[in-house]
C-alpha cells in the first residue's frame, strides 16, 4: 500500500466536497433513504466545521474527518468517512488519532460525536479509542436512530482503549521500558495483537503507557498473557484500572486466570480478588 498523508485543509477543498458527498450517499443506503436523514442535513453544513483533514493516497483523496467548536470546552467529531476501497487499513483511526491531538492541543477537555446507532463499524472505531456512549445531546436528543458518545481529553489524563490498533513502535517502547524481553519481537506482537482475544491500552498524550492483554475461548476461560505499565506511570492506578476492564469484560466467565511470574506481585493480583491455584504449576516450551 502507498503510504497515506494526512493533510489540513479548507472546507472549500474540492476533496473534502467530495468525500462529504459520497459519506451522504453512503448513509442514505445505511439508514433507508435520504428522506429519513433530512433533518440532520442542517448539521452537517461544511462551512461551520473549525478544522478539516484529508488523508490522501498519493494525491487521491480517500477519507476525511473535521471539528466543530460545541461550546468553551467542547468540540465535536463531524464528516468522518474512508472510501469503501481503503477500509481495513485503520485509516479511521489514523484520522480520529489527529482529532484528539488537534481538540487537546487547542485547549478543550471534551469531545463528542454523533453516530447512527447502526453504524456499527463506526461505534467500534469510536469506543476502541475510549469513547463512550451517553444520552443524546442537543439537536440529536429525540432522534432514536442517533448515538452519542463522549472522550474525556483534559491535560494530563489517561484514557482507556478496547481494540485500538497498536503500532510496533509504541510495542517496543513500552515493552523495553519494563525490560522485556517481548520488546525484540514487537514486529510480530502487533500482528498477534490485532487477532488477540481482547487488548486494552492506555494512553497519556497519544503514548501508550500500558496494556493488558487476554486470550479467550469465547465462553468459559480467559488467559491474561500481558499485564504491564511504563515505569514513570506505575503506582498511579494504572495497572489496576486495566485489570478491572479485563475482568468486566470476562464477568460472566467461569475462569479468568493470570500467570504471576514475580511473587513480589501477587499481593497485586490478591487486591484485585485473584486467588493462588494451589498445586498448580506453569509449564511452557521456550524457544527464546
Amino acid at each position: 500500500m502507498n503510504e497515506i498523508r494526512i493533510l489540513e485543509v479548507s472546507y472549500k477543498n474540492n476533496g473534502f466536497i467530495t468525500l462529504c458527498s459520497e459519506l451522504d450517499k453512503y448513509l442514505n443506503i445505511a439508514i433507508g433513504g435520504q428522506c429519513k436523514r433530512e433533518k440532520y442535513i442542517k448539521y452537517n453544513d461544511l462551512d461551520t466545521m473549525d478544522y478539516v483533514i484529508i488523508a490522501y493516497n498519493q494525491d487521491n483523496p480517500i477519507g476525511c474527518a473535521a471539528l466543530r467548536k460545541y461550546s468553551d470546552t467542547e468540540i465535536e467529531i463531524k464528516r468522518v468517512f474512508v472510501k469503501e476501497a481503503f477500509r481495513g487499513r485503520n485509516i479511521g483511526g489514523k484520522l480520529l488519532e489527529q482529532l484528539v491531538s488537534q481538540a487537546k492541543d487547542t485547549g478543550y477537555s471534551t469531545m463528542i460525536l454523533e453516530t447512527g446507532a447502526f453504524l456499527q463499524v463506526s461505534v467500534h472505531l469510536y469506543g476502541s479509542y475510549g469513547f463512550e456512549k451517553i444520552e443524546n445531546y442537543g439537536a440529536y436528543k429525540n432522534m432514536k436512530e442517533s448515538l452519542c458518545m463522549r472522550l474525556n481529553i483534559e491535560k494530563n489524563s489517561i484514557s482507556y482503549c478496547t481494540g485500538r490498533r497498536i503500532n510496533e513502535t509504541d510495542l517496543r517502547q513500552l515493552f523495553t521500558s519494563v525490560e522485556w524481553l517481548s520488546a525484540n519481537y514487537a514486529q510480530r506482537m502487533e500482528t498477534a495483537f490485532q487477532k488477540a482475544g481482547t487488548v486494552i491500552s492506555a494512553w497519556y498524550n497519544n503514548q501508550l503507557i500500558g496494556l493488558v492483554e487476554a486470550l479467550d475461548d469465547g465462553e468459559l476461560n480467559a488467559y491474561i498473557h500481558y499485564l504491564l505499565v511504563r515505569p514513570d506511570f506505575q503506582l498511579r492506578g494504572v495497572g489496576s484500572m486495566l485489570l478491572e476492564k479485563i475482568k468486566e469484560k470476562y464477568k460472566d466467565y467461569l475462569y479468568v486466570i493470570v500467570i504471576c511470574e514475580k511473587k513480589e506481585n501477587i499481593p497485586f493480583y490478591q487486591k484485585m480478588n485473584f486467588e493462588i491455584a494451589e498445586g498448580a504449576i506453569p509449564l511452557q516450551i521456550r524457544k527464546v
